[in-house]
């Protein structure tokens, strides 16, 4: 599998890649890439998601030039974290959103309707029947109980289908289950923004488990559920803007329509 991109932004100033999660596209930057195009040249991935986040790493590589700052949300993150595995020259530093950090804290993945949509045959029929509300109210755990779904998220799980929801969130598995994030990040030279909201039913709170990796830095978001690129735009421009030089005025909130 290939990825594509959507490519904003100002040429010559520093890159920043920005890697979708599961049943996603890049359009869920669609409020951060404002704050950031004066002072970016910003990559938005779209990922043809494969069975294996080390080959969507390699697919993000293909895309870039050295010293990217490279943010991934939820599955994103660990894409993010294979591409500065894998080919560390290309990654200047990493802002991680949301990502599961060991199997266990998948939390949504384990609940009964996520393990059925994964049996065959059965997991088919239950994609067929739901109706787009009823999507909808399945995603509206991946945001705080305030915030409403948008159409854009329950359109991209619709195109994506069954099929690559079910090989994609396998992928995060096998990946996790091989050595948990905590562990990952400890063998990294580069430093490493995680990002959690206190809301996240999704992924379950890290407590103490990334303490002790000197070039982590943890910060919890209050009153944000597991999509801070939706619900909090201003705050994940501000923490990308830290990187990048000459950007005070940078990650500002832009006028919204």
């Amino acid at each position: 599998m290939s990825a594509g991109a959507l490519l904003a932004g100002t040429p010559g100033t520093p890159t920043v890649v920005l890697v979708h999660g599961l049943a996603s596209s890049f359009r869920v930057w669609d409020k951060v890439v404002p704050r950031l195009e004066t002072s970016a040249n910003i990559v938005a991935v779209q990922l043809e998601s494969s069975s294996s986040i080390e080959a969507d790493a390699d697919d993000v590589a293909a895309l870039l030039g050295p010293d990217a700052i490279v943010v991934g949300h939820s599955r994103g993150g660990l894409v993010a974290t294979g591409l500065a595995e894998r080919h560390p020259e290309l990654v200047a530093a990493l802002v991680l959103l949301c990502p599961p950090w060991s199997r266990e804290s998948r939390l949504s993945a384990r609940a009964p309707i996520e393990r059925a949509l994964a049996i065959p045959g059965l997991g088919d029929l239950l994609w067929v029947l739901a109706s787009e509300d009823r999507q909808r109210a399945a995603q509206q755990n991946a945001f705080a109980p305030h915030v409403p779904v948008p159409d854009q998220f329950v359109a991209d799980a619709r195109s994506r289908g069954r099929e690559d929801f079910v090989r994609s969130s396998r992928a995060i598995d096998t990946y996790l289950g091989a050595r948990p994030l905590p562990e990952r990040l400890g063998g990294l030279r580069m430093p490493v923004d995680l990002v959690f909201g206190e809301l996240d039913a999704r992924v379950a709170r890290p407590v103490g488990h990334f303490d002790g990796l000197p070039r982590a830095r943890v910060t919890e978001l209050d009153g944000v559920g597991h999509t801070p690129p939706w619900e909090a735009p201003e705050v994940v421009a501000t923490l990308i803007a830290d990187y990048l030089p000459d950007t005070v005025e940078s990650a500002a909130p832009a006028e919204e329509t």
